[in-house]
C-alpha cells in the first residue's frame, strides 16, 4: 500500500500532499494466504510452482533453514527494520531464486527505500513465474509510476484490474496514472469505479474534487469539498488537504471573475 510516498509526477502543490500519500503499493494477507494464492494460480497453469521445484532439490537443513531465514526477515519487516530484513530475504533467494515472497517483499522495500528501478526487477522476476499475480502486477505499475513511465503504468494497472477487478485502491492509483496523461474522463471514469467498490471513502470524492479542478470544473469540485467539509467532523489530514482545496477552486474562479471583467 501503505503507501509510504514519494513525490512524483506533475506539481500538485500542497492539495497533491494528501494524495501522494494514497497513491501506493499493495500487501495483502499473511505469507501463507499469499503461497497459497499464488500456488493456486501455478496449479491453474496445470505445473508446479518453481518454487517447489527448488524446494525438492533442497536438503531436508537447507529447507529448515530457509524457513527460519524467511520468518526471521519477516519479523524484521513487520517491525520496520528493512535493511536486517532485506539481508535475510536475500539469503532466502540465495536457496531459492523463485521464492515468490521473498522477491515480492525484497520489491517492497526498494519501493519503501526509493529504488523504483530496483524494485521494477523484482517485480518482472515475479512475473516471468507467475503471469498472473495482481499484487506483483500493481506494484509494477506504481514501481514504473515513479519513474513517470506513466504510458507503461497504465496499461499494468489495466492488466491487474482486468484479472481482479474488486480493489478500489487500484482504480484510485489508476486515475492518478490518467490525471499524470491528461486523461481526463478517463481519470474520472476510473473514480467512480472506486467509488462504486467503496462508497463511504470521502478520500475518493476528494481526488475527484482535484480532477474537476484540474478540468475547470470549479462549481462541481466545490460542491464535493463542501460536503467532505460538513461530514469530516474530526481535523484530519484529509479535512486539512480539503480545505486548502476548496481556497485554490476559490481563487480559480476568483481569477476567472477578473479576467471577466476585464
Amino acid at each position: 500500500m501503505t503507501f509510504f510516498l514519494i513525490s512524483f509526477g506533475s506539481a500538485l502543490g500542497l492539495v497533491g500532499i494528501y494524495w501522494r500519500k494514497h497513491l501506493h503499493m499493495e500487501q495483502k494477507g499473511s505469507w501463507a494466504k499469499q503461497m497459497l494464492q499464488r500456488l493456486h494460480l501455478k496449479r491453474q497453469a496445470g505445473k508446479p510452482a518453481a518454487s517447489q521445484v527448488e524446494m525438492l532439490l533442497l536438503t531436508a537443513d537447507q529447507q529448515q533453514e530457509m524457513k527460519n531465514l524467511f520468518m526471521s526477515a519477516e519479523a524484521f519487516f513487520e517491525n520496520g527494520d528493512l535493511d536486517e530484513a532485506e539481508k535475510l530475504y536475500i539469503q532466502v533467494l540465495s536457496l531459492d531464486e523463485a521464492h515468490l515472497d521473498a522477491n515480492m517483499r525484497l520489491g517492497l522495500i526498494y519501493l519503501k527505500k526509493q529504488l523504483s528501478k530496483k524494485a521494477e526487477a523484482m517485480f518482472r522476476k515475479i512475473l516471468g513465474i507467475a503471469p498472473a499475480d495482481t499484487l506483483a502486477l500493481s506494484n509494477l505499475a506504481y514501481a514504473l509510476y515513479l519513474q513517470r513511465n506513466y504510458l507503461e503504468a497504465k496499461e499494468i494497472y489495466l492488466q491487474a484490474l482486468e484479472l481482479d477487478p474488486t480493489r478500489a485502491a487500484r482504480y484510485i492509483n489508476l486515475a492518478q496514472v490518467y490525471r499524470e496523461l491528461k486523461e481526463y474522463e478517463a481519470a474520472i471514469q476510473a473514480v467512480h469505479k472506486a467509488f462504486n467498490l467503496d462508497p463511504q471513502h470521502n478520500g475518493y470524492r476528494l481526488l475527484l474534487a482535484e480532477i474537476y479542478s484540474d478540468i475547470g470544473r470549479h462549481q462541481d469540485a466545490r460542491m464535493i469539498v463542501q460536503n467532505i467539509l460538513k461530514h469530516e467532523s474530526e481535523d484530519t489530514s484529509l479535512r486539512r488537504t480539503a480545505r486548502v482545496l476548496l481556497k485554490k477552486i476559490d481563487n480559480a474562479v476568483n481569477t476567472l471573475s477578473a479576467e471577466s471583467a476585464e
